[in-house]
């Protein structure tokens, strides 16, 4: 099973226990002389995904306590998809929105379901500091979004449309994530991703 919120992680910061308000602050641009500051995030986030989460669909700087404007996402909740986006943008393709539900690390024991833009056209820097622009859909639509969120100060439960399921049983939220994540992972074959 993917990594998913079923516990709260001392290298996160969760929503309850925020003593600076991290994750209701918006975060700040990097510029080309903090280079190696996002770097030094990035490298951050990273390892905790790996070492500490086991994995993940994304993970943003508020979340390790940090108010820059950088994340990492993966389309396909792989390793090898993993990308960096600093100063990161998007905006809606089409109106088309999907209703679909989403874990956070920073929000343990709740799956949120809430609607998304269904296709985004995403523009971030990588760690080069190289202009990316490319068309999301989907799952990893839904990841660069809830990403984005975080980056200004949202969480999941903010939204108007949220409807927010709470376990108190751990397992029981890792049966249920095991049915989202397989719903997501429909999405990732229709565009020939990995499962």
């Amino acid at each position: 099973m993917p990594a998913c919120a079923a516990q709260a992680y001392e290298e996160i910061i969760t929503w309850t226990k925020d003593p600076l308000c991290v994750l209701r602050s918006p975060t700040t641009s990097l510029n080309e002389c903090e280079w190696d500051l996002a770097r030094s995030i990035a490298k951050k986030l990273i390892q905790i995904r790996e070492t500490i989460l086991g994995g993940g669909a994304g993970l943003a700087a508020p979340q390790i306590g940090s108010n820059r404007s950088i994340f990492i996402f993966t389309p396909d909740r792989t390793t090898e998809g993993l990308k960096v986006a600093i100063n990161p943008v998007f905006e809606p393709i089409d109106a088309q929105l999907i209703d679909g539900e989403e874990a956070c690390f920073s929000i343990p024991l709740r799956c949120t379901k809430i609607k998304r833009w269904k296709t985004i056209k995403a523009k971030y820097q990588d760690l080069q500091g190289n202009i990316v622009e490319e068309i999301l859909d989907d799952f990893s639509s839904k990841v660069f979004q809830h990403e984005i969120d975080h980056l200004k100060g949202k969480l999941t439960l903010d939204h108007e449309t949220a409807r927010v399921l709470t376990f108190s049983d751990p397992e029981a939220f890792i049966e249920y994530m095991k049915h989202v994540h397989l719903e997501d992972s429909k999405s990732y074959r229709a565009r020939g991703l990995k499962k």
